[in-house]
């Protein structure tokens, strides 16, 4: 007896080595090319996705997702191609069964999917906390249909779709407002309710406000829109203030307030820094006297000055250095030069002659703004693990620093590498990578 129940597991495991073995490979368009290939399968993924496919075939869906998922890693892991393709080739079959899997089951649910599309149409995805949401209600509705094997009653009709309007509402919420409850939740973490409080109390009257609206009429924009910009206003005044009020400690709030406002009249500062400045000596007096505060004043004309040389250096920039090698603009209360052409070689952390010549210009610009400190930043793309790229983007900084301080600029430089945890494209293209390829040097000036 023992003997045939041996024989029976060991049929068994056979049966399901071989079902593991056999899953079915898709022709891919994009041939032997790896790259291509998860490209490709991607959109499928997302085509399939904007159909509503990942919740009418959920099992085959997921499998597909999850092969794509590897083939992806092996790509950022330089894996070998059969590897890639392999895995790429058996995802886009997995996207087609879900999407004949599909096929039938859209008539018992196409009604209540009208529902889940307006809720994705708002921007679900945007969230994760709103894409689990979902899903928990996509279970309920697979396991209520019977994976759609049956119609909904009306009763249930109509509690799914008040889940899936309620999802709606949050969507449109969390794409028209989450900017300004970002900025009301950052500056309550800074202690805007003792630093701020009437700035802080009329942000989130705002916020809230257009939170209400939004609710009543989630598919209506011309109705919740100037609440939502009075609300996004109100939250970047309070930004402006708490931002004052930290640059120079104690600044009361009323004194901040009017700083923000006149600092709202400096977009002249290129064009007419004199005018500006005087502007703006004629402003503190008038400040000073009403407030007595010649000390936050004196500090607000020193970052007026700095704002003055931080425009000097971006017109400056502008005329020695092209766009496709260098990128400048202002970062708060700093100025970033970010390198886009310093070409290493791939693996290395050597600097080519030519893009020394280009570092040599940016550091003329950075001597003239009287800087204080300059810290290079590395960056990488996604390509090759974490820990090399880590190391790659330091070894990177730590090479274009040493190259500036070769340079006896004047001023204190420091660096840090990043690896790829900072990108600003997507990785999923050459364009997207070379761009996260960059090093980035960002300057405080002297007060």
């Amino acid at each position: 007896m023992k003997k045939v129940i041996n024989t029976l597991w060991l049929i068994l495991l056979i049966v399901l080595l071989a079902s593991c073995g056999s899953l079915r490979k898709a022709e891919l368009a994009a041939g032997k090319n790896p790259e291509k290939a998860v490209v490709e399968v991607q959109q499928i993924m997302k085509t399939a996705q904007q159909d509503q496919i990942d919740v009418l075939a959920y099992q085959e869906y997921t499998q597909g997702r999850e092969y794509l998922a590897d083939a992806r890693q092996d790509l950022k892991q330089n894996k070998p191609t059969e590897q890639i393709l392999e895995n790429a080739a058996i995802a886009k079959a997995l996207f087609q069964d879900a999407r004949k899997i599909a096929q039938p089951r859209i008539a018992a649910a196409q009604r209540i999917l009208i529902a889940r599309e307006s809720a994705l149409a708002a921007g679900v995805r945007r969230s994760s906390t709103l894409i689990q949401s979902m899903l928990d209600i996509d279970d309920d509705l697979r396991s209520e249909t019977k994976l759609f094997s049956r119609s909904l009653s009306p009763e249930d009709f109509s509690a799914f779709q008040k889940k899936y309007l309620a999802l709606e509402v949050k969507a449109v919420q969390f794409r028209e407002l989450s900017g300004a409850k970002g900025a009301i939740d950052k500056a309550n973490d800074e202690d805007a309710d003792d630093l701020a409080p009437r700035t802080l109390k009329t942000a989130a009257l705002d916020y809230e406000t257009a939170m209400n609206i939004i609710a009543q009429s989630p598919r209506n924009p011309d109705i919740y829109r100037k609440s939502v910009d009075d609300a996004l206003t109100s939250a970047t005044h309070l930004v402006d203030v708490m931002n004052v009020i930290k640059g120079a400690k104690g600044t009361p709030e009323n004194i901040a307030v009017q700083i923000v406002k006149q600092k709202r009249a400096l977009g002249e500062l290129s064009t007419n820094v004199g005018k500006l400045e005087a502007n703006l000596k004629s402003t503190e007096q008038t400040l000073m006297e009403k407030e007595g505060e010649l000390k936050v004043q004196e500090e607000q004309l020193a970052r007026a000055s700095t704002q003055v040389r931080f425009q000097q250096a971006m017109d400056e920039a502008q005329k020695m250095l092209s766009p496709e090698d260098a990128l400048v603009y202002q970062q708060g209360n700093k100025l970033v030069f970010r390198l886009k052409r310093i070409n290493f070689e791939t693996g290395t952390a050597v600097i080519p002659v030519y893009s020394k010549l280009l570092i040599s210009k940016v550091n003329e610009i950075i001597q003239k703004l009287d800087a204080d400190i300059v810290i290079v930043q590395g960056h990488t793309d996604s390509v090759g693990s974490a820990e090399v790229n880590q190391r790659l983007s330091t070894e990177r900084a730590t090479a274009v620093a040493n190259y500036l301080f070769s340079l006896r600029a004047g001023y204190k430089i420091q660096y840090a590498g990043y690896g790829e945890s900072h990108p600003i494209a997507p990785n999923e293209t050459e364009a997207g990578r070379a761009t996260n390829r960059r090093v980035d040097l960002v300057v405080s000036v002297k007060q």
